[in-house]
């Protein structure tokens, strides 16, 4: 259950109040004016959803710390890139074991292991929708080459992609 809170400043309750005016009345455009909305009622609700929660996602968290912030929107930006934890540390203005140190204390695990979850998470919904081939799906995930993104997706699934796409792929 969400709670709205009813102040001046709180944006969920300004897209309700944008959505409710624009349910009133029909008008050119509605159709893609409602999209846009429910979007952004979306995104807030679960803001504030996750603001309430004591199980907040650990990432929310983190990315609210202007430390990790930079890092961890590198990675989710450009998860093909071949970061290294001196990079992600350079980005955060922190020295490589302060930030490697804040990266484990704030996620539960080191930079490189919470980039390989990235990339797997990224991975797995590629093979699903099935739009890209590995070689692509390798590419964007930051692997070099078909086969050692296989060899990382095996490690990290205990299976091969192809095997996980058929089992898993999108209808």
């Amino acid at each position: 259950m969400l709670h709205l809170l009813h102040t001046d400043d709180d944006p969920l309750h300004d897209a309700i109040g944008l959505l409710s005016r624009e349910l009133a009345t029909p008008a050119p455009g509605q159709q893609t004016v409602l999209d846009r909305l429910l979007d952004i009622v979306l995104v807030h609700a679960i803001r504030a959803s996750f603001r309430q929660s004591p199980q907040t996602p650990r990432w929310y968290q983190a990315s609210a710390d202007p430390r990790l912030n930079p890092a961890l929107r590198a990675i989710y930006t450009d998860a093909a890139h071949p970061w290294t934890v001196t990079e992600l540390a350079a980005l955060s203005g922190l020295s490589r074991p302060a930030f490697a140190r804040a990266f484990q204390q704030a996620l539960g695990q080191a930079p490189i292991q919470y980039l390989t979850e990235w990339r797997m998470t990224l991975a797995r919904d590629h093979l699903r929708s099935g739009d890209l081939s590995l070689a692509q799906i390798a590419g964007r995930t930051g692997y070099t080459s078909p086969y050692a993104f296989a060899a990382a997706f095996r490690r990290h699934h205990g299976e091969p992609p192809g095997r996980w796409r058929q089992d898993h792929e999108d209808p």
